[in-house]
């Protein structure tokens, strides 16, 4: 590397570092979802005599308004004290409050009592969830949108309960949604998951419900989510663009593999990722893979499906029948880990898996001689990949920096399109030599 080149990558990460370092040091403690359960990771307040974290409900009523009743179960001594005296419960209780949660200035009307060996804490907090589209109602109150606020459940388990008669119609990061409820666990981790942008929505059962629900939602977040999606995705999206006109122009290597010789080195590699991502995943669980890692490991499947299928059906397809051949081995790859390992299918391998297929029809294309309309409105195409990525897990913020700092994260995933969608690339060219 030239020394002038090796300065300013040294720069760079000299810049980078510091940011992150300041942004770390500054960045604000998690907040309790349970204001009276614990220790957690920033509190080490607890209710005297406490025998383990305690649980959560919140139960939301007509209006809109809920009801949080949190239950820590104590010592037998301890639950004898607090019945007998009711000041040592309002001491105890008050002592609780952990100095960062969730309901932090909205809590109202705090009544403690105890029932067998539990210590039960009730309080109120107005305004948690708001009329939507239709009959669906929508609980924002813990979207923290691009602020740097974390949560930490401080729970063994929280529940929220939507009025009687109404289905939760959505299916909200890392819970479980059964009719009215909806739950997270704390699986024996200190603090448990409870995502920072969390939404739930509730309203009727049935497909209209669950319509409204999601309708809800994109009214709630869709403003937002088109901002930073182009605001963060616009810099990798032109790289992306120009990455793949590159990619669709450049005939390097296209006479040194034939299309069988091309079809074994993309199933090979696609074969080796999949199997050594799962490998890794179960490795750092030591149980079951790690969703992430069902992630990538169906973009090894996927890509060498799109291999394989392309090399014995492209030819006849053209341009556009291999752009829906693309998509349809994204989708494919995106439903594996849905029916495996369920919700979420990760954006960020779906988006850029999608960019790395269409370097076949971009190959394609080119070969033609079909430039600059068919394969710059291909190229077109992938270069939305982090605008849809960056979107669809909008508001995005890097240490509380925002999306076009996060953007600058995806540059790596450019690099990856251009290395894995090469090899397509030249199969998709090597089928256009076939088709003439």
């Amino acid at each position: 590397m030239r020394p002038a080149r090796l300065a300013f990558a040294l720069c760079w990460c000299l810049v980078v570092g510091a940011l992150c370092v300041t942004a770390v040091a500054g960045a604000p403690p998690p907040e309790q979802i349970c204001g009276v359960c614990g220790p957690s990771t920033a509190s080490d307040a607890e209710v005297t005599g406490a025998t383990d974290r305690g649980v959560l409900d919140i139960y939301i009523d007509d209006n809109g308004d809920s009801r949080w009743q949190a239950r820590v179960p104590v010592t037998e001594t301890a639950a004898e004290r607090y019945r007998t005296n009711a000041t040592a419960l309002e001491g105890a209780v008050d002592d609780a409050w952990a100095r960062y949660h969730a309901a932090d200035g909205d809590v109202r009307d705090v009544r403690s009592s105890v029932r067998g060996e539990t210590v039960v804490v009730n309080y109120t907090v107005t305004d948690v969830a708001n009329r939507g589209v239709g009959d669906s109602w929508l609980i924002d109150y813990f979207a923290t949108g691009t602020s740097p606020t974390r949560y930490e459940m401080a729970a063994d388990r929280v529940t929220i309960h939507t009025p009687a008669g109404t289905v939760v119609t959505n299916h909200p990061a890392d819970a479980t949604v059964d009719d009215n409820t909806v739950t997270w666990a704390a699986e024996g981790t200190a603090g448990g998951d409870f995502d920072d942008q969390t939404y739930v929505t509730y309203g009727n059962d049935g497909v209209r419900g669950t319509a409204s629900g999601y309708a809800t939602l994109g009214l709630e977040i869709g403003p937002t989510a088109l901002v930073h999606g182009v605001s963060g995705g616009l810099i990798p999206a032109i790289l992306l663009g120009i990455v793949g006109l590159a990619i669709g122009r450049s005939d390097f290597g296209r006479d040194a593999f034939d299309a069988a010789a091309l079809e074994r080195l993309i199933v090979a590699v696609g074969a080796v990722g999949a199997g050594g991502f799962l490998v890794v995943g179960v490795a750092a669980t030591g149980a079951d893979p790690a969703s992430g890692a069902v992630a990538l490991a169906a973009l090894g499947v996927g890509y060498a499906l799109l291999g394989s299928t392309a090399r014995r059906f492209g030819a006849g397809l053209e341009t556009r029948g291999l752009v829906g051949l693309a998509l349809l081995a994204t989708v494919v790859a995106a439903g594996g880990p849905l029916l495996l390992v369920g919700p979420p299918v990760y954006a960020f391998p779906l988006c850029f898996g999608a960019a790395t297929a269409f370097c076949l029809p971009m190959g394609y294309a080119a070969e033609r001689g079909r430039f600059p309309l068919a394969l710059v409105a291909v190229a077109a195409l992938a270069a939305l990949a982090p605008i849809v990525a960056l979107a669809s897990i909008a508001p995005v913020s890097v240490f509380g920096y925002g999306p076009v700092v996060y953007g600058l994260l995806l540059l790596p995933w450019v690099g990856t399109v251009a290395v894995f969608g090469y090899p397509l690339a030249l199969l998709g060219r090597r089928l256009a030599i076939g088709s003439n």
